[in-house]
């Protein structure tokens, strides 16, 4: 129970302290970075929807690359979901800790913070920027491909819809979705032949609601997926590859990479521990 609070903890205070002394230094707002648009019930399902199934097909594929890890004799290290005991407690804490909290911390990090940094740049850069250290920061060759993907689904959504309250939504679903399959499996609440039935279930379920999602959203706008930088003298100057070169050789950039690069290798086990 004690990890779930020092888990809990570490995710908020991570994400505070850095975008305090940002705000601080950048003399900016939460409002002038951070977009809070209320988005329609009639746009928000949908959205949903879209965003669990993009997880969902991100899900299966990385599923399908890490089960085979052992074919190029690598050995990821790093432990995946656990639900710990069975008490409700302890459940309690584990979806608090494992949804709602990295939903919340994450999003604002990363759609909030730095993608909304990155947005004067244009809307491209801000998205793959973002998703890049998104994904670095899962420090975890299983998760970076599909965090990075994520990264992407969740970025997009926010800029087409101009609020962060999608993503943080998306992100919440999908890890619930993840917890709840791990206290299914590791509690024995259900066999483990249920519990797959249940998550193929789910899978097949959102990827469909995605698809029909997909078509409603683009009846109702066609130029709801089609990206297009904002015009402003800042953009027009520098081409996508000109930005993302400039965002990435940023000593602080390089630092960070540099420091996720190295757990993600330690996670693999190829450093040995002595």
């Amino acid at each position: 129970l004690l990890n779930y609070f020092i888990d809990i903890f570490i995710s908020v205070f991570a994400v505070v302290v850095p975008a305090f002394f940002y705000i601080k230094l950048s003399r900016n707002s939460l409002n002038d970075i951070i977009s809070t648009k209320y988005v329609k019930q009639k746009s928000m399902i949908p959205i949903l929807f879209l965003g669990m199934g993009g997880a969902m097909i991100a899900n299966v594929a990385t599923s399908i690359v890490v089960d085979n890890f052992s074919l190029f004799g690598i050995e990821n290290t790093s432990s995946g979901l656990s639900s710990g005991d069975s008490s409700i407690l302890s459940i309690v804490l584990n979806i608090v800790s494992t949804a709602i909290v990295p939903a919340f911390a994450e999003e604002f990090a990363f759609r909030g913070i730095v993608m909304g940094s990155l947005r004067k740049y244009g809307d491209t850069v801000a998205i793959i920027g973002s998703a890049v250290l998104f994904g670095a920061m899962h420090q975890n060759i299983s998760q970076i491909p599909f965090a990075f993907i994520l990264g992407l689904i969740f970025a997009y959504i926010d800029c087409k819809f101009n609020s962060i309250f999608p993503s943080i939504a998306i992100h919440f679903l999908n890890n619930l979705y993840a917890v709840t399959m791990s206290i299914l499996r590791d509690a024995s609440i259900v066999s483990d032949y249920v519990t797959t039935i249940i998550s193929y279930s789910l899978i097949i379920f959102f990827c469909i609601a995605g698809f029909v999602s997909y078509i409603v959203l683009a009846k109702r706008n066609e130029n709801i997926f089609k990206m297009s930088d904002k015009k402003n003298e800042i953009v027009s100057e520098l081409n996508l590859k000109e930005k993302m070169t400039a965002f990435l050789v940023n000593p602080g950039i390089i630092l960070s990479l540099v420091l996720f690069l190295l757990t993600t290798i330690t996670n693999l086990g190829l450093i040995s521990n002595g």
